[in-house]
């Protein structure tokens, strides 16, 4: 039976009322207000792209959720409900096959049409959700979104989701008299495990954890890294950047899990190639480098999974903390040193590796 929604007014005698349905004057009010606030769905999303062209037509609406899944948000407008899943599993087959780097230039042609020109996806995904974005999921997940779903819709959904573990579900609007709006999911139990209320309490009782860490912390950090400017106040996600040297795409970062923490030199330049360049010069004076730092470090240049981020980095060695919210004083010291000597070893060949990264790049050019 396909699924319906009905919505009655309490009255004052304690009687009900049936409230009327009431068309929306077009579908696109839906695309709107899930674009301006993707908790409409209930669930927490990053809005990465509005009518993104593929090859099979615009994709309505696509976005990120907290696990770097990337997530297919259609419409059904004036198709039918058989068309609009078969259109969706044909745009999610399309952004499977989507490269980080084209993700990444899908987000900023998409905020750029807002007038945010230094958009960064993963800085913003990182604020949202106070993870990392360090990977792209494989496989989309697909949401159709509509008024009404027949019967035979509802069983393929069904079906691909038992059967084969699709993961594609729908989330039914009813707008009602009075500017009412009702929202119910196919699969309540699927939507659940990703629902706003228990992500959002989950990710706030870990930025509250990070942010107790960083309180306890930044007090040692102060006294350590004395030539790095650290927020004044506790940050409440898992993770301090700064910049090292001016004019250098290099950034120390400070990051906590829930029993280690660990320092990085992490390269931000616009070009991914270009942190990789730069990585590999500075690589070439590695001994002296760890010999500086104390131990062996590990250096991650791209990837050959086209589904990495941009990110190239030198990494420190985990330090133990005890725990997240109630670290010990231990670990608090453990992770400023560890900064200090990785700043210390790194920073002296900033600048001779970026003259050679500079140099390598110039050598390519004039060879095209």
């Amino acid at each position: 039976m396909a699924t319906r929604m009905s919505l009655w007014r309490l009255n004052d005698d304690g009687s009900i009322a049936p409230v009327g349905e009431q068309p929306l004057e077009t579908e696109e009010q839906i695309e709107s207000a899930v674009e301006s606030d993707p908790k409409l769905l209930g669930i927490d999303l990053l809005i990465i792209g509005r009518q993104v062209q593929t090859p099979s037509g615009p994709l309505d609406l696509l976005a990120l959720d907290s696990d770097a899944q990337l997530v297919v948000i259609e419409n059904k407008r004036n198709r039918t409900p058989r068309e609009v899943l078969a259109q969706t599993i044909d745009y999610a087959a399309w952004v499977a096959t989507l490269t980080f780097d084209k993700v990444e230039a899908t987000y900023a042609k998409y905020r750029a049409t807002s007038g945010r020109e230094d958009a960064d996806l993963a800085t913003d995904f990182e604020e949202q959700f106070g993870e990392q974005l360090d990977t792209l999921g494989d496989i989309p997940k697909m949401i159709v979104v509509a008024a009404h779903l027949d019967d035979s819709t509802e069983r393929m959904i069904e079906f691909l989701n038992d059967a084969f573990d699709v993961p594609v579900n729908a989330v039914l609007f009813q707008p009602f008299e009075g500017g009412l709006l009702g929202r119910t999911w196919l699969r309540p139990d699927v939507a659940g495990a990703r629902s706003s209320g228990k992500r959002s309490a989950t990710s706030a009782a870990r930025r509250e954890q990070a942010r107790r860490f960083w309180e306890a912390w930044l007090p040692t950090g102060r006294e350590v890294l004395v030539d790095i400017k650290l927020p004044a106040n506790a940050p409440n996600f898992p993770w301090i950047s700064r910049r090292i040297t001016p004019g250098i795409p290099a950034k120390i970062e400070l990051s906590v899990r829930s029993s280690f923490a660990y320092a990085e030199v992490q390269f931000d330049d616009d070009d991914p190639k270009f942190n990789d360049s730069l990585l590999r010069a500075l690589e070439h004076r590695r001994p002296e480098i760890e010999k500086a730092y104390g131990s062996q470090l590990d250096w991650r240049g791209l990837a050959s999974n086209a589904q990495q981020t941009k990110r190239t980095k030198v990494v420190a060695p985990q330090v133990g903390i005890g725990d997240r919210a109630e670290p010990h004083d231990e670990g608090l010291q453990a992770l400023a040193l560890s900064a200090r000597r990785l700043v210390d070893a790194v920073k002296p060949h900033l600048q001779d590796a970026l003259e050679e990264a500079s140099s390598a790049g110039s050598d390519e050019v004039e060879l095209d």
